[in-house]
């Protein structure tokens, strides 16, 4: 997984998207990820339990929709 930013105009879509889809993660914790994509998804697959392409399947098609910057941090 790239490590890919969120613009920060674009991160409160994408995190009340997250937090619909992966109820167990708190906002303070996403919050905690700074908008990087490669944090959310250790976030989730360690909050959630889930399989790295489920994860990465889902984070696709939300980036695909919120566009994140392409820039590497």
């Amino acid at each position: 997984m790239m490590n890919t930013q969120i613009s920060k105009e674009k991160w409160p879509l994408l995190k009340a998207e997250l937090q619909k889809t992966w109820e167990d993660i708190s906002s303070e914790e996403l919050d905690m990820t700074h908008g990087s994509i490669k944090s959310i998804y250790g976030l989730v697959q360690q909050k959630c339990g889930l399989h790295e392409e489920e994860v990465k399947g889902v984070l696709t098609s939300l980036l695909k929709k919120y566009g994140p910057d392409k820039k590497k941090h």
